[in-house]
């Protein structure tokens, strides 16, 4: 399973991408059973919020920083954390 984490926006709106793969991450799949994509609500429109587009296996969706909680919230701080 591979999943992509784009965060962008903030008030200087640098672009952050991250790509982890369940193959070389053993953690990654725990966290994604966790997640439900079709339960994330919408990104609410804050101004120079982050927004975090997230791809898990071709399942799509785009939050907002001030909706990013739980699981979901994990699973970025996750994939971005690994990028470094």
């Amino acid at each position: 399973m591979k999943v992509t984490v784009i965060r962008s926006g903030g008030f200087a709106g640098i672009e952050q991408r991250a790509e982890s793969d369940s193959a070389r991450d053993p953690m990654l799949a725990g966290l994604v059973d966790r997640v439900d994509l079709g339960h994330v609500p919408p990104p609410g429109r804050i101004p120079d919020q982050f927004l975090y587009e997230i791809d898990i296996d071709g399942d799509r969706t785009t939050v907002g920083e001030a909706q990013l909680h739980g699981p979901l919230r994990e699973l970025v701080h996750h994939v971005l954390g690994r990028a470094r």
